[in-house]
Formats: structure tokens, sequence, C-alpha cells
């Protein structure tokens, strides 16, 4: 090996091992933002019964860079739910009497109040049809919608440990190959 070549090796073993370090803070940083999430909604969240009424699937078209595109799809349920339960997750047990969304009005926009949308995985869009219910959370002024009661209850942070863990691996082996490796020099 070239004598010039060598230091530029530990070079890319310690940019690897930055690189890699960086994906193990993405992955804390994405387990916080989700931990937030799921302690708004069971801290503030209210619990009600919803219906669907509506389903569809659709695709999520994100721009990339030089003119790319990636398609990404995604299944939509159209729930009716009450926003203005005031039943708190906190005193949600199992078979609780939960309150559902008033009769429509026939006036589109009142019952528009109690109209909202849930994207959900391809699982629970196989399992579900038109007229099924289900317990959903929400939370008041947030713009996020309703999630299911499921997601919010089941939500464990762990699930990002191992990731993190494999990124810092791959960051301590990177880093050092990149003081110790074989091209080295030896006095």
């Amino acid at each position: 090996m070239k004598d010039a070549a060598r230091p530029w090796i530990g070079v890319v073993f310690h940019c690897l091992a930055v690189l890699a370090a960086i994906f193990a803070l993405v992955f804390f940083m994405r387990m916080q933002e989700d931990q937030s999430f799921t302690d708004r909604y069971r801290k503030e969240g209210t619990v009600s019964r919803a219906q669907v009424i509506a389903m569809n699937t659709d695709q999520m078209v994100t721009q990339l860079r030089k003119g790319r595109t990636r398609k990404t799809d995604i299944q939509v349920l159209h729930v009716r739910f009450n926003p203005k339960s005031g039943f708190a997750f906190r005193d949600y047990e199992d078979g609780a009497e939960v309150p559902t969304a008033p009769p429509p009005s026939g006036d589109a926009v009142a019952d528009s109040t109690y109209t909202d949308v849930i994207w959900v995985t391809k699982d629970v869009y196989a399992k579900t049809k038109v007229s099924d219910s289900f317990l959903v959370v929400d939370t008041p002024y947030s713009g996020d919608g309703p999630e299911l009661i499921e997601d919010i209850r089941d939500f464990d942070p762990a699930i990002y440990y191992p990731r993190m863990a494999l990124a810092l691996l791959l960051a301590a082996g990177f880093a050092i190959v990149g003081w110790r490796g074989p091209w080295k020099r030896r006095g």
C-alpha cells in the first residue's frame, strides 16, 4: 500500500464512525419525538368510540432530488367520533362506557366537527370495513386527529434501543479500525 494513501484510509473510517454516531442520534431523537407525541395523548387525550364511514387507499408522493419521486402507499379510514368526549384517557379502563358522536344533523358544516381521518397499517385496513367501530384517542387543539387507542396504550420506546445500540457499536467499530487499522505503519 502506498504511504500517501495510509492516512486517508483512517480518515474514511473515522468519517464512517461519525456517520454511525449521527444515525444513533437520529434514532434517539425519533424515539423522543414519538414518546412526546404519545405522552401528550396519554396525558391530555379523550377517548371516544369512532365509526368508520368510508375507507380508501392512496399514495403519498415525495419529491426527491433531480426530479425523482418516491411513492408510499397509505391506508385511510374516514371516521365519525366525538372530539369533545370529556372521557379522559387516563380514566379509561377496558369495558368502560365510552361516548360516541351525536347522530348526523344533515348540516355538513356542523357534522364536519365530528369527522376526521386516520392513517392505519395495511393489517388494520384489511380487517376493517365500513360501519365498524373502535376506540380512538384525541387531544384538544392538537390538529393531529384521532389515534387508535391500541397505538397509544401499547407504545413502547424500547423498539428504538436495538437500533441505537447497533449504530453506536458500528461507530465504535469504525473508530477502532480507523485508529488501529492494519494499514497503520508500525514503528
